[in-house]
């Protein structure tokens, strides 16, 4: 289950209404850096030696080159091999589909036109598509929950809906569109890491100083003790290291929150190895092999 953080309502009937489409889509970012003028000194600052010393050394565990489960954050994990696949057509009886039509009637419905004196002789809008099912497939499914998609990353919609359990009826618990997709682990979403700027990487290495952008939202906290054994591949090319950290329960606000600072202490030195951040997916055209996910050299 994504965390609460990373959830998008879905629009109330009647309300602003993002409309998914082939050539156009609403774009929703995760947690974004503000502008360099306003970040606060805490959030320049970089780590001292003594944060380094009192840093968390984690022993990662061995994981799979690319992720087995991934999250756009709108709903359940899903292998990535469901996006790739020819889908199976969406049958129109099943209630968690008919809660998926819903959502799509109420986004073709039009908008109530404006009475503004000075928008009256303006010509109406064209009328939005008609709802179908046409596209949309069903990527992760559980008792409750189901999770369905449209199009292909960069320009995937998805839409969760859920079962409630006392009245025994579906409907509409989130939407998505265009979100960056990430490595998922038991329900969390990777976070991204860059090398301590202040210290080059050497083949030599069998520790390696990270900082961690936690990826969902803290209230502005750093991740200390709450950043999780990280996965890591190794080939004579490539070491993946993928990290993930535990989000912090409750409400929390977008408040920009400092990068964490940690050590990874490696299993055999880095050699000649390429340091790769396992925590974004990226996908080629269907029909193409997937990307290798790119990090820092």
């Amino acid at each position: 289950m994504a965390a609460a953080a990373d959830r998008w309502g879905c629009p109330p009937s009647g309300g602003s209404r993002a409309k998914p489409s082939g050539d156009s889509l609403a774009s929703v970012s995760e947690t974004t850096p503000g502008r360099p003028g306003r970040r606060s000194a805490r959030e320049l600052k970089l780590p001292s030696e003594r944060d380094w010393e009192r840093s968390a050394v984690l022993q990662p565990r061995p994981g799979p080159r690319y992720p087995e489960l991934i999250s756009d954050g709108g709903g359940l994990p899903f292998p990535p091999s469901a996006l790739v696949q020819t889908p199976e057509p969406l049958d129109p009886d099943d209630p968690a589909v008919g809660a998926l039509w819903a959502q799509l009637t109420a986004w073709a419905t039009p908008k109530r036109a404006s009475r503004a004196p000075w928008k009256r002789s303006a010509p109406p809008p064209p009328p939005p598509a008609p709802a179908s099912l046409d596209g949309w497939r069903q990527l992760a499914r559980t008792d409750d929950e189901v999770l369905f998609a449209r199009g292909f990353p960069p320009r995937l919609v998805t839409v969760a809906v859920r079962q409630d359990a006392r009245r025994r009826t579906w409907a509409c618990l989130g939407t998505s569109a265009a979100r960056p997709l990430r490595a998922t682990r038991d329900g969390i979403r990777a976070s991204s890491w860059r090398l301590d700027p202040t210290h080059v990487a050497q083949p030599g290495d069998t520790v390696l100083r990270m900082l961690v952008r936690e990826q969902t939202f803290a209230s502005g906290q750093r991740a200390d003790g709450r950043v999780l054994e990280p996965d890591i591949y190794v080939d004579d090319v490539d070491l993946v290291l993928t990290v993930f950290v535990s989000p912090l329960p409750g409400f929390q606000n977008g408040s920009r929150h400092p990068d964490t600072p940690v050590r990874i202490a490696l299993p055999h030195p880095l050699g000649p190895r390429r340091l790769v951040d396992g925590a974004l997916v990226q996908f080629s055209a269907p029909g193409a092999p997937s990307s290798p996910p790119s990090g820092p050299e």
